[in-house]
């Protein structure tokens, strides 16, 4: 009779000094809630394991959450001192009773050495090791334990350009170049990182495992990058629906009478403001299509990407209609004139909701997208918001595709906040996008040049299919400027 092996098992212990951040790391890269999250010493005090990735031969790629290091430098010492017998009788007899609490970190060290395969050390990024005494002591308890050292550099608060941020990991490599087991160090934020980054974790740890176990490593970690390129492409067409929403959105017009026009214009220049007119209406109909698009896809995003809270509440922009200073403009129905021209108007507007926005903290998604909606779109310029063509009866109102272009940004920003909000932050909440991001997508998008009025001529299923493409190609093109190869 023959017996088939046990499935292999690959084993990562996170560990650093006390109160760093392993379990919030811990939550962000299993995507789902785990252990204690506390800012107080101690919090996890006993190892505990959970699956990464399971391979289809039952092989697993499991994650050990373990206690912090307490007292680094009595640890190092103890461990140390374990090769002489007195040494291993004032650890194993006189410590289990006289300090129990110290005992069990021994015996946590002893179980990472006999079990791990590469060590993540998680570290704060603004202790540097000059700064902060254990890290010496925590060295050597590291190289005690013998095996394979991954540093990552935990709180190192938002996103920062990809130069500020290479420096100060560069820095972290010098000053942990003395030490052979530390083999790579990274960045990897429990609060800001991205999947890209955890990509860049993952090829670290294959490369870093004995060459026996590599094989069924690739296997595994093709397994978790699955899971994250599903994830990622419902974020693409998520997004995808939702900028042909704004492209397909229209709404119709009678002609209007030569009584209408002149309140039109009488509009522009501050008259009849109470007066109705059916343009406004339209222009306000197709800006509460677009808020409840937009409210949709960052609640989507945010279940696709494994986290919690809700979305922009549609409330606000209720809310808000009353300040939606939506400028008509003269028009012609006859010579297809676009609106959405009135610079003056546009920008006194704008000027008073970012007060609005910025008092409510509503700065990430809002701003561009109410914008848009006076005809101030993505800070581009005073653009053609609308689009007014002639049609049998009357005429139609659509986005134009200067006002799509804007949605497309705030979109893309949308989801890279969604992308980099860790799951140990807790309930999603909305933030501001840094500016380098801003530029990195607004360039991005200007290169691309995506033909958006030829893409609005195509059925829904060809137009949303184009549209997938052009912004995976966008995403790839961003993440490649955020995270360029070193």
């Amino acid at each position: 009779m023959s017996f088939s092996p046990d499935p292999l098992r690959i084993h990562l212990s996170l560990v650093s000094h006390t109160n760093i951040g392993k379990t919030t790391l811990a939550r962000t890269l299993l995507m789902r809630d785990v252990g204690e999250v506390a800012d107080r010493a101690h919090v996890t005090e006993s190892t505990s394991d959970y699956v990464l990735a399971r391979g289809p031969d039952g092989s697993e790629l499991i994650l050990w959450d373990t206690p912090g290091f307490g007292n680094s430098v009595a640890l190092a010492r103890r461990l140390e001192g374990r090769s002489n017998p007195i040494g291993w009788l004032l650890s194993e007899v006189w410590d289990r009773f006289a300090n129990k609490s110290f005992w069990l970190d021994q015996k946590a060290v002893r179980h990472i050495r006999d079990i791990s395969s590469v060590v993540l050390y998680l570290v704060n990024i603004a202790e540097l090791p000059d700064r902060a005494p254990y890290i010496a002591a925590e060295m050597k308890i590291l190289s005690w334990i013998g095996k394979p050292v991954i540093v990552l550099l935990n709180q190192m608060g938002k996103p920062r350009e990809p130069e500020a941020e290479k420096a100060e990991l560069n820095i972290w490599k010098k000053a942990l170049s003395d030490y052979p087991f530390v083999k790579t160090v990274l960045p990897m934020d429990a609060f800001a990182r991205c999947w890209i980054q955890e990509e860049m974790l993952f090829n670290a740890i294959g490369d870093a495992l004995p060459q026996d176990q590599r094989s069924a490593y690739r296997t595994l970690q093709s397994v978790w990058r699955r899971s994250r390129q599903a994830a990622y492409a419902s974020s693409v067409d998520a997004m995808a629906r939702h900028i042909w929403h704004a492209l397909a959105a229209h709404m119709p017009l009678e002609t209007p009478s030569l009584r209408e026009r002149a309140i039109t214009m009488g509009q522009r220049f501050g008259f009849f403001k109470d007066e109705h007119n059916a343009v406004a209406d339209a222009q306000a109909a197709l800006a509460s299509q677009a808020a409840d698009s937009f409210c949709s896809l960052t609640a989507r995003l945010i279940e696709i990407n494994g986290l919690h809270g809700s979305g922009v509440s549609k409330e606000i922009f209720r809310r808000m209609k009353t300040d939606w200073d939506l400028a008509v403009y003269s028009m012609d129905p006859q010579s297809a004139a676009a609106i959405g021209t009135g610079i003056g108007a546009a920008s006194a507007a704008a000027a008073g909701l970012a007060v609005d926005l910025s008092s409510a903290g509503l700065t990430l998604g809002l701003g561009t997208l109410v914008g848009g909606l006076i005809g101030a779109v993505s800070g581009i310029g005073a653009a053609h918001a609308y689009n007014l063509t002639r049609q049998k009866a009357g005429a139609d109102l659509t986005w134009s595709s200067q006002a799509v272009n804007g949605f497309l940004l705030e979109t893309i920003l949308l989801y890279l906040a969604v992308a980099h909000f860790g799951r140990g932050r807790g309930d999603w909440e909305e933030s501001e996008s840094p500016e380098f991001w801003k530029k990195a997508v607004s360039d991005t998008i200007a290169q691309e040049k995506i033909p958006l009025a030829d893409i609005r001529k195509n059925s829904p299923d060809i137009g949303v299919s184009e549209l997938t493409k052009k912004i995976d190609s966008t995403l790839k093109s961003v993440f490649e400027k955020l995270y360029p190869p070193e």
